[in-house]
């Protein structure tokens, strides 16, 4: 069996104040844990203290480790803004967090995407193609939790079952020969 390898990425929805909870559950799976915020993150809370948690690697910036052996592992954007969702659906690379998730979904490496916007953003058509599109792609989406005002991230631990039943059916593939 290979190394589990998870990459997260935060985008900067009022959600990801849950990234610690997901953040430890992915380190209490065992899974070698690496963390990668967008730019707007910072408009909700010191990217420092979302994400250089104790036992995670923190990626901040292009020349850091593992990113000279990128990609390999498995994606998982959680909370995953409007913005970010269609940046991705879109081939569009200008932040690390997004150029990464557009380098595995060239590579073939599972992606999964937790969405989390307001519910006017939520059922804009551009959302409605990027879903449809992502999934054409082979990414997969882990719908959030709906009501009349509020479209948020789907539960932490929907999330983390969503990864244990992908790791323990599919592995990780190894790391690319790049």
């Amino acid at each position: 069996m290979h190394e589990q390898h998870l990459f997260i990425f935060a985008s900067a929805a009022g959600s990801v104040r849950q990234i610690g909870t997901l953040i430890q559950g992915s380190l209490d799976a065992g899974w070698t844990t690496y963390v990668v915020g967008t730019p707007n993150l910072e408009l909700i809370a010191p990217t420092a203290s979302l994400l250089a948690l104790p036992g995670t690697h923190w990626i901040s910036g292009y020349n850091q480790s593992p990113l000279d052996r990128f990609p390999f592992g498995t994606m998982l954007v959680a909370p995953c803004t409007f913005n970010t969702f269609n940046k991705i659906a879109n081939g569009l690379a200008d932040n690390l967090a997004t150029a990464m998730v557009a380098d595995a979904i060239g590579a073939g490496l599972p992606v999964f995407i937790a969405p989390s916007m307001n519910p006017g953003l939520w059922n804009h058509p551009r959302t409605r193609e990027s879903y449809r599109l992502l999934q054409s792609w082979g990414c997969r989406i882990i719908d959030p939790q709906i009501s009349p005002d509020r479209v948020t991230l789907a539960p932490v631990d929907t999330i983390l079952t969503t990864l244990k039943q992908h790791f323990a059916s599919h592995g990780t593939p190894p790391q690319s020969s790049r």
